[in-house]
């Protein structure tokens, strides 16, 4: 089931399926993701639990941007996405990794558990980081006209994300038909939405700083699964921010875990689903 529903920052597109009376898991996508890319991990979770995916303001199908994106929209974006859902877990990828763990910290009433698919390497306590590729993105928006950004989108957005999506995987197939990407890719809004949360991407991280030293991660499980076999510094440290996180690595996989490993995904799904009860 697909809707549209309001929210502060925009209309959000948001799909739904499995069972209705199981514990609700909700997929957060990373920098310009759509909810197709989590094809492959919601058919594997749909016996297991009801699931949601959705497309933040301006991305997927979801509806152009109110306001520029930042922690709070996030969380207000989530706070429209869990409207009438008691409690969920919470699975962010990349950069949405941030958001949800920010809403874990303002809302922890309202979370069963957190997992972090390979999540930014900022390691906890660097404080903001110079980020060349959010500078570049600053200046093109600051600078570059409206125009030139609608029609480099409608010319290359769809292979410019099919090409992302071949690094970031070990040359899976896209989840979605090419007619669904380039439709969804195509759309002027999708570019400028992209740069636009890449530029807020320093800003993101210091307010997450912030909010770290003022509210503590609700004692429910915190997983973070890093892509292949090497383990990551920043994401060893980013697991222990709490003395029950786990930060767990997994072969055969790029940046993309739900597309190159969605059995990963749904393993850490498991192990937050046994700790709740009734399970």
């Amino acid at each position: 089931m697909t809707a549209m529903i309001p929210s502060s920052a925009g209309r959000v597109h948001v799909a739904s399926s499995g069972r209705v009376e199981a514990p609700v898991v909700v997929l957060s996508s990373g920098l310009g993701g759509a909810w197709f890319d989590w094809d492959r991990t919601v058919r594997l979770l749909e016996p297991l639990a009801r699931v949601i995916v959705f497309d933040r303001p301006g991305l997927g199908l979801s509806g152009p941007a109110r306001r520029g994106p930042s922690l709070a929209r996030e969380v207000a974006v989530l706070d429209a996405v869990l409207r009438g859902v008691p409690r969920a877990i919470l699975v962010g990828h990349s950069m949405a990794s941030m958001h949800v763990e920010a809403y874990a910290r303002l809302r922890p009433h309202r979370v069963d558990g957190v997992i972090l698919l390979d999540p930014d390497a900022e390691a906890p306590g660097a404080g903001a980081p110079f980020d060349l590729s959010a500078v570049v993105a600053q200046g093109v928006r600051a600078f570059g006209s409206r125009w030139l950004g609608a029609r480099f989108t409608r010319r290359y957005g769809h292979s410019f994300r099919n090409l992302l999506t071949a690094v970031s995987t070990l040359g899976v197939t896209d989840p979605a038909p090419s007619d669904l990407v380039e439709l969804v890719y195509r759309r002027p809004g999708v570019g400028r939405a992209v740069l636009w949360e890449l530029a807020s991407y320093p800003g993101q991280v210091a307010t997450l700083e912030r909010l770290r030293a003022r509210r503590p991660l609700p004692r429910v499980p915190f997983l973070v699964l890093t892509a292949g076999r090497k383990v990551w510094p920043e994401h060893r440290s980013l697991a222990a921010l709490v003395p029950w996180g786990r930060n767990v690595p997994v072969p055969g996989s790029r940046h993309m875990i739900q597309m190159d490993r969605p059995d990963a995904v749904v393993m850490a799904v498991r192990e937050v689903l046994r700790g709740l009860p009734d399970h």
